[in-house]
């Protein structure tokens, strides 16, 4: 895979974790015909797929580049298997009994309008994505059930021995602070790596247990 490619796929992976990667709920599954993956029973459709590379398209003709057959083929299954791990984990939310408040889809929603200069753009860019506001609903309250899993689940204690240990073995990224003015910035530092890692190790765990059947076409 070519380097440029690679800076596409970074950027594409930002927008598929932002708030701005309109992906349809699990709810309207049943109205949908056509099928590219199932998680454990819950179908992720052709519709919910073609409405995800939508942006994924604006990208690629955004940075210039022609992407390969080969590498528009990688690209989609990296699409599909984030769309797969987002349903896992809404699933593993729902298990879990994590609640989002109304309250709060609204105000990630109007967050998310104040980014538009006007509320029509806002809704051109719903349209232009194949999407309506409920449906981003459901996908913003997906997000922060998500999101409030990994809270709940992932709160590492970074000690100060830990910290010391730290900033003596990167001694030189602190060549003109002491420990006590850095430690706080260290633990923070620490702390979301052992999230990171404890949730790659949740994930994985997660994705062997799971029955996931792949149906994408070319």
């Amino acid at each position: 895979m070519n380097r440029g490619l690679n800076t596409i796929i970074l950027t594409i992976t930002c927008l598929i974790m932002g708030c701005l990667v309109f992906q349809a709920s699990a709810e309207e599954k049943a109205a949908e015909s056509g099928k590219v993956a199932d998680v454990n029973g819950t179908v992720i459709s052709q519709e919910q797929f073609d409405r995800e590379m939508i942006p994924v398209q604006e990208v690629i003709q955004a940075s210039g580049k022609t992407v390969s057959a080969e590498d528009m083929k990688l690209l989609k299954k990296k699409i599909l298997e984030n769309m797969i791990k987002s349903e896992l984990l809404y699933q593993e939310c729902q298990k879990n009994k994590v609640v989002i408040t109304d309250d709060e889809i609204n105000q990630r929603l109007n967050t998310e309008k104040g980014k538009f200069a006007s509320e029509e753009e806002f809704q051109q860019r719903l349209k232009a994505l194949k999407n309506d506001e409920t449906m981003y609903k459901s996908q913003i309250k997906r997000q922060l059930a998500i999101q409030r899993l990994i809270n709940q689940k992932f709160k590492p204690t970074i000690t100060d021995d830990e910290a010391k240990k730290y900033f003596e073995t990167n001694a030189d990224k602190f060549k003109n602070t002491t420990f006590d003015l850095a430690k706080d910035g260290i633990k923070k530092t620490m702390g979301t790596e052992k999230i990171a890692d404890s949730y790659t190790k949740f994930y994985t765990d997660v994705r062997s247990k799971a029955k996931v059947e792949e149906f994408l076409t070319e």
